[in-house]
């Protein structure tokens, strides 16, 4: 009955996806979601990224409808941003704090008209409905996630291929604006908007005509003239990373529900051994908004929001950096695995996002922060990751990273250089001509 009751699903694109998804791996995300894992080679395609254009599918993130008489101060309180200059056709980066000003929720809200929104992350139906709960707000929540198709189309040549799709001109979008057209009689929302760092857009096509996948298929075929290539999940994390954005479980863990609670969720993320093994207790996870690099989100000026007092007295101690891994001690890493001697294991290349690797680092041989997210580049051909560094720690020191020790297995460090974020320039909010 659980396979009936809850049954596997594919995208909105998986039609079109199934032609050319050469791994016939499927990731299975958000109770349901099958998303193409490698549809060439992963590192083909995270070269794609920079060097011309990928096509990726996050048509799995959730989305929620916000409708109603306080569906604006339900929002406004919610995020630390200020919603109040907000227009239909804009979207902001909404990060949401629980009640000790700790990163609960983040992701977009997008303006579709006065008191109608739609936020897109997963779990945020669950945190609206407990805000507006809390709140008693005359709003109306609605999960749409079936509703709508996400592919991001990402890259340096992605406007060009949107303009031949459509025959008409994109260069005035500025960045996180949307306009509505109609694709294959489908209504669809078109966002400069995504999380690569690229420029870049984004199709929220509505899935009741079923034509979603004609979409992913025509801007595939128009891409190929550009460079475009397919980007499996496999290889989606690899652009977080270079552009120095740190992501919900990957690099810190989300401040919704009890610990015990968390300690529940962390058995999807972490096997039972190595969740026992884990050298952190989860507080040492829950991140206040400028640990991640958000502290220009917060606006104390506001009236109120969730978690407010608790920002304005508090000092973070850490703050989001990068670090690039010392290449000898990776090759010697590699080495060692070909030894008869124990050695601490390989990494993946690359790891997914829903895994929990969190990694202490050690200044002088003193702790001094986290390492999460870490991937092999292609474009840098470094190992990197990001970094919750004590705020003493400058760019240009050497640290070092624990490395191994997930459970019964050796352990070893790795030096790495810490680094300004991003570590590829950020080119989304360019001025197009």
């Amino acid at each position: 009955m659980a396979f009936i009751e809850r049954p596997y699903f594919g995208s909105p694109g998986a039609p079109a996806q199934a032609e050319t998804n050469a791994s016939q791996i499927w990731g299975h995300l958000n109770a349901g979601y099958l998303i193409g894992y490698e549809y060439t080679r992963w590192w083909k395609e995270s070269l794609a990224l920079r060097q011309s254009a990928a096509l990726g599918d996050w048509s799995w993130l959730n989305k929620t409808r916000v409708t109603g008489p306080d569906a604006f101060r339900l929002l406004d309180f919610a995020t630390v941003k200020d919603l109040s200059r907000q227009q239909p056709g804009q979207i902001i980066y909404t990060p949401m704090c629980d009640e000790h000003g700790k990163v609960a929720i983040e992701g977009l809200t997008l303006k579709l008209a006065e008191n109608d929104f739609i936020f897109t992350q997963s779990a945020g139906l669950k945190w609206l409905e407990f805000l507006r709960d809390k709140r008693g707000m005359k709003v109306t929540l609605e999960d749409v996630t079936p509703d709508y198709s996400c592919f991001a189309l990402q890259g340096p040549r992605s406007t060009e291929i949107l303009e031949t799709l459509t025959g008409s001109a994109w260069k005035d979008l500025r960045f996180s604006r949307f306009k509505t057209i109609e694709f294959e009689k489908t209504e669809t929302i078109v966002a400069r908007q995504g999380v690569t760092g690229e420029i870049g857009y984004e199709f929220m096509m509505r899935t009741d005509t079923g034509r979603a996948h004609e979409l992913w298929r025509r801007l595939r075929e128009v891409g190929r003239d550009f460079g475009l290539r397919e980007l499996g999940f496999k290889a989606q994390m690899i652009g977080h990373t270079e552009t120095g954005i740190a992501t919900v479980i990957r690099d810190y863990l989300p401040a919704r529900g009890s610990p015990e609670q968390l300690h529940r969720m962390l058995r999807h993320w972490m096997s039972a051994e190595e969740l026992d093994a884990a050298p952190w207790d989860i507080d040492d996870h829950l991140c206040a908004p400028a640990e991640l690099g958000w502290g220009y989100t917060v606006n104390l000026q506001k009236a109120d929001f969730h978690g407010k007092a608790s920002l304005a007295s508090a000092t973070p101690g850490r703050r989001l950096m990068g670090l690039r891994w010392n290449s000898n001690d990776m090759a010697e890493l590699y080495a060692a695995q070909f030894r008869d001697s124990p050695a601490a294991p390989p990494p993946d290349l690359p790891y997914g996002q829903f895994r929990v690797f969190f990694m202490k680092i050690n200044h002088n041989n003193d702790f001094c922060g986290w390492a999460s997210g870490y991937a092999y580049s292609p474009t840098l051909r470094r190992m990197i990751s990001l970094a919750r560094l004590d705020r003493s720690i400058a760019a240009g020191a050497e640290v070092e990273v624990d490395w191994g020790g997930f459970s019964d297995e050796p352990s070893t460090r790795i030096r790495a250089e810490v680094v300004e974020l991003p570590f590829l320039k950020r080119e989304r909010e360019a001025v197009l001509k």
